[in-house]
């Protein structure tokens, strides 16, 4: 439905200090200390010491003893510690006099000479759109030095967090497997800044509906071979990489050309993750569709739209029947705030979904957005708001394994609308007897119960027990009157006790009352007609690079976990609850529901194009007796 246009951070900038945090988490303690005894010094100079020579405790101590100025020598690891992870971000000249000193294979270069060739390649960055994200912003106001190594420092701070989301292509030729049974392949960019794509991608391919919706195309010919235009290269590419995801027999596929195909932008310093994701769904979703509804292959009257939902905006009244106030629109992709600063339960999908469709005015007049035809799939943008304040704890996004939609269809607004005025009234009456529980119960910080039951105890069993000398001598207190009268104060603070027992109590009844009430209000038999199952969720740390956004994949019923080019198994549990992203203001950035089928509509087959299944199955039978033979090989030796 609509969004806004402006999109916020997915995380807040690092700080200096959590760079400089960041890049000592991995020394081991142990070398540690052993360079602050041999070179006695203290641990900051011993830990920078190993950050400038990679973790080497011999040229670290040698380095340490060697340096007389102390100034000089903390201004030396300064600019070493940055340096040696973020050396490529310095002047070319400065690149070169470092490659004097180490070896040329561990240099980074980003400025395409010919030296790209001795070195790994690197992409884009992928981290989340804010001009904030710098390390240090450009913004911010530089003090004066007469030191070049200090200027440099600061550059190098400011570009580091660049620096961070390029990667080297790791794969080794022992990555490239067998694939085990269902176990889904990897779909893997060439290019690192084109990761998110092939997420978006296989985790596609793993909604049933669109496998077998799609396998029903037919293909867009060019002179009888491959169409070289765009959308049909698109699709053609598309249907060929379905293909190979089904059928395949290698355990990662490194694509070339289907994601180029798209012809959309990598992503690219100040970018979002979740914004081109959406951006990149839309578009192949909207050329399949078109194609779908060209090939007339949704025409059955039952039979749903497989991406795009149509919806309405209406307004309703006081009194009076609902009024439309816009014409039907077409969507698949819904957009979500959440906030890490949100009441407890305040970022579960279905809260967040119903406050995005609907409004409740103060002159008890509602607008809403309905689902007049709902789509076979539907997607869910997860934007993350920054917080308002600082929030030690900030309140996850939480989603269901079955989304029921009923709610949300136009033909359900009435009833939808009682349900919902039920369910304010449920949790308005809860918090207020929350409230007057908290009331009752905390003053000042402290139980107000267990402070009345001290008291009583003391005036039941201590007070009594003073010394007589004391009171009967000194304060000339008469005893028998003293003890009465501890006595009637201890029975009034019984009775005190008991009375504020017994409204605790009722309030807990009625709680749960209300709560039970509520939960049968939610779990209305008539609104559960339209269940939609999860099955893919996208998921980004927070910080960049490929390695740091991953998938959650659901296939013949097990959950898979795809991060790069490593697939593995994982419970229902990991998937609902991963805390990934949590304190970066990241985390899921897109969940994918389809409709829930029937086990006999769940076995339907596939029947891609022929041409790519003969291809798929020749490269399988290629790749296997080229891994024997390998074999083979490798033991002769």
């Amino acid at each position: 439905m609509s969004s806004s246009n402006t999109h916020q951070s997915e995380r807040e900038p690092l700080k200096p200090d959590e760079v400089r945090e960041w890049l000592t988490s991995t020394i081991d303690p142990d070398q540690v200390q052993m360079v602050m005894d041999f070179a006695n010094v203290d641990r900051d100079a011993a830990v920078a010491a190993l950050v400038k020579h990679n973790q080497d405790v011999e040229k670290a101590v040698n380095d340490m003893l060697q340096h007389k100025d102390p100034e000089d020598e903390q201004r030396e690891r300064d600019i070493a510690d940055v340096k040696e992870s973020f050396g490529h971000l310095f002047p070319a000249e400065d690149r070169g006099r470092a490659m004097e000193r180490g070896s040329r294979r561990d240099l980074i270069d980003l400025t395409g000479g010919d030296e790209d060739m001795i070195g790994p390649r690197f992409r884009a960055s992928t981290r989340s759109p804010d001009p904030n994200w710098a390390l240090v912003p450009s913004s911010t106001q530089t003090q004066p030095t007469t030191k070049s190594a200090d200027d440099d420092l600061s550059k190098a701070i400011e570009a580091s967090w660049n620096d961070l989301a390029e990667e080297t292509d790791d794969m080794t030729p022992e990555d490239f497997k067998l694939r085990e049974g269902n176990r889904p392949i990897a779909l893997r960019a060439d290019k690192p800044s084109d990761a998110y794509m092939a997420l978006v991608f296989q985790s596609l391919f793993h909604v049933p509906q669109v496998r077998q919706r799609c396998s029903k195309l037919r293909l867009h010919l060019e002179n009888g071979g491959k169409p070289t235009n765009y959308p049909d290269t698109a699709i053609w590419s598309s249907m060929e990489m379905f293909t190979i995801l089904e059928l395949g027999a290698i355990s990662v596929l490194v694509d070339l050309d289907m994601i180029r195909s798209w012809e959309s932008p990598s992503l690219t310093h100040g970018a979002s993750v979740g914004r081109l994701s959406k951006e990149f769904l839309e578009k192949v979703v909207g050329v399949f569709q078109t194609d779908l509804d060209l090939q007339e292959i949704e025409l059955m009257p039952d039979m749903n739209r497989l991406f795009h939902f149509s919806y309405r905006r209406i307004h309703v009244a006081p009194r009076g029947p609902p009024t439309e106030i816009a014409e039907p629109r077409l969507g698949h992709v819904v957009p979500i705030d959440i906030s890490p600063d949100a009441p407890p339960g305040g970022n579960a999908l279905l809260t967040r979904l119903s406050q995005t469709f609907n409004i409740y005015n103060p002159d008890h007049s509602s607008d809403h957005q309905t689902i007049m035809q709902p789509s076979e799939m539907v997607t869910f943008e997860i934007h993350v708001l920054p917080p308002t304040v600082p929030t030690p704890s900030p309140e996850p996004l939480t989603y269901p394994k079955t989304l029921y939609l009923d709610e949300f269809l136009d033909a359900n607004l009435d009833l939808a609308n009682e349900t919902r005025d039920m369910q304010r009234r449920c949790r308005g009456e809860i918090e207020a007897l929350m409230e007057r529980r908290r009331g009752l119960t905390r003053f000042e910080d402290q139980d107000t119960l267990e402070n009345l039951r001290g008291t009583i105890d003391y005036y039941e069993n201590i007070a009594p027990k003073g010394s007589t000398e004391y009171f009967d001598g000194v304060l000339k207190a008469n005893m028998t009157q003293r003890s009465a009268e501890l006595q009637v104060r201890a029975v009034q603070l019984r009775d005190a006790l008991k009375t504020l027992e017994d409204e605790i109590k009722g309030i807990d009844q009625r709680i749960e009352t209300l709560r039970s009430e509520l939960e049968s209000v939610s779990n209305n038999p008539e609104l559960q007609n339209h269940p939609y199952d999860l099955r893919a969720v996208l998921v980004h740390t927070g910080y960049p690079g490929r390695k740091n956004i991953y998938s959650y994949v659901h296939e013949h019923g097990t959950w898979w976990h795809i991060l790069d080019f490593t697939v593995r198994e994982v419970t229902e549990d990991v998937v609902l609850s991963d805390p990934a992203g949590l304190h970066t203001n990241a985390g899921p950035y897109m969940l994918m529901y389809s409709r829930r089928q029937s086990e006999s509509e769940a076995n339907q087959k596939t029947e891609w194009p022929p041409m790519f299944v003969e291809n798929t199955l020749e490269n399988n039978e290629t790749y296997r007796r080229d891994r024997l033979a390998a074999m083979e090989i490798s033991s002769a030796s």
